[in-house]
């Protein structure tokens, strides 16, 4: 019997160094199939019997089918009508169980790839299958989102401790809230800035806003309080100048008065207090100087010297005006025409008018304070 080189091989030795026996069946497709029985005394491609590589082949058969029983959620169908991976693998299987058969060293390819097939569909989700990595459903992972971004749940993490200043006697009454956690509230007084600081929580932007809503009422409370700070001091100030300023002046015009009046009393008391006693020395001098200004006072040829100063004053007053009225006129050229010698002299005129003037002022002044004196002495004032 010849044998082609794509037929069915006849009976004899095999490519894998085993005796076959072939046998022809009607395919159900029409085409002639072989069925190979394998000697099992012959080895393999890779130096085992034919017995151990199908038995191998069963087991493997048989683990497939328990993953599969294992996992029912590969072959469940899709919603457009089919499998996921399109259709079931048993009847492909029962198919190829002959061919294995006729060909180990294929069918051997063949389960290795139909094993890893299972780990590779393991990988991508489907609906209804558990994950292997203990991974939370997305149910649940949906509802942990939501809950940390919502503000009224305890688990969000939109909470954040502000601190407010607070007195030191009162920290010891602060407590945290209901709502709050003892140990996040623990915490974030142990990492308060300063001593009199005390944590205050604020959840969700709305408490942020709320926030800042009293900070800024209670700046618009402080700057009115200031205010009226400021309109009290304009007051006080306004009645300082209106009125005890007035008052503190009235006081010491009253005071100098009293202080004269006490002066007057005190010269009287101790002139009743030495009445009938001779005069010392120093008393007996001061009588005699104040003798002898009461007489220069009363000398008439005082008060001629006295007139005869005061005409010669309105004299020089009167020359000097003219003078000046004399320079403006003549404007700038004539002040230029004027010699240096004439200026000089009238310079050395007016310094020595002047000199006069200051002597005879100061003589004024010592004469008429030693008449108040006098006269203060002589006519002491009535109580």
């Amino acid at each position: 019997m010849s044998t082609s080189l794509f037929g069915a091989p006849r009976g004899g030795t095999s490519l894998f160094g085993s005796n076959t026996a072939t046998a022809t069946t009607p395919s159900p497709f029409g085409q002639p199939t072989t069925n190979t029985a394998s000697n099992t005394n012959t080895g393999s491609l890779f130096g085992q019997p034919a017995n151990q590589q199908q038995q191998q082949q069963q087991q493997q058969q048989q683990q497939q089918q328990q993953q599969q029983q294992q996992n029912p959620g590969i072959q469940q169908s899709t919603p457009f009508g089919g499998s996921l991976f399109a259709q079931s693998q048993p009847p492909q299987q029962q198919q190829q169980q002959p061919q294995q058969q006729a060909n180990p060293a294929a069918s051997t390819f063949l389960s290795a790839s139909q094993a890893a097939a299972p780990q590779r569909s393991s990988l991508i989700w489907e609906p209804g299958r558990e994950s292997s990595h203990n991974q939370k459903p997305i149910t649940e992972q949906i509802e942990g989102i939501w809950n940390k971004w919502n503000p009224g749940n305890p688990n969000t993490v939109f909470k954040y401790y502000f601190y407010n200043k607070v007195d030191q006697s009162r920290v010891p009454f602060y407590q945290p809230s209901p709502g709050e956690d003892p140990r996040e509230w623990e915490q974030a007084v142990h990492d308060k800035p300063a001593p009199g600081y005390m944590p205050a929580l604020a959840t969700g932007f709305k408490a942020i806003a709320d926030r800042l809503l009293t900070q800024k009422t209670i700046l618009g409370q402080y700057n009115q309080a200031l205010h009226q700070i400021n309109a009290q001091l304009d007051q006080i100030l306004s009645q300082h100048d209106l009125q005890t300023s007035v008052r503190a002046l009235n006081a010491r015009r009253k005071h100098a008065i009293l202080r004269q009046r006490c002066l007057a009393l005190a010269s009287r008391v101790q002139v009743l207090r030495n009445r009938g006693y001779a005069l010392d020395k120093e008393e007996d001098e001061l009588k005699t100087k104040l003798d002898s200004l009461d007489r220069r006072m009363s000398d008439p040829a005082l008060s001629a010297r006295t007139e005869e100063l005061w005409s010669r004053l309105i004299l020089l007053r009167g020359y000097a005006d003219s003078l000046r009225n004399e320079i403006n006129n003549r404007g700038a050229e004539a002040q230029e025409g004027l010699g240096e010698e004439v200026e000089a002299k009238a310079k050395k005129i007016l310094e020595d008018y002047d000199k006069q003037l200051q002597t005879l002022k100061a003589q004024v002044e010592t004469i008429k304070k030693d008449y108040e004196e006098w006269e203060a002495d002589r006519n002491p004032p009535a109580k």
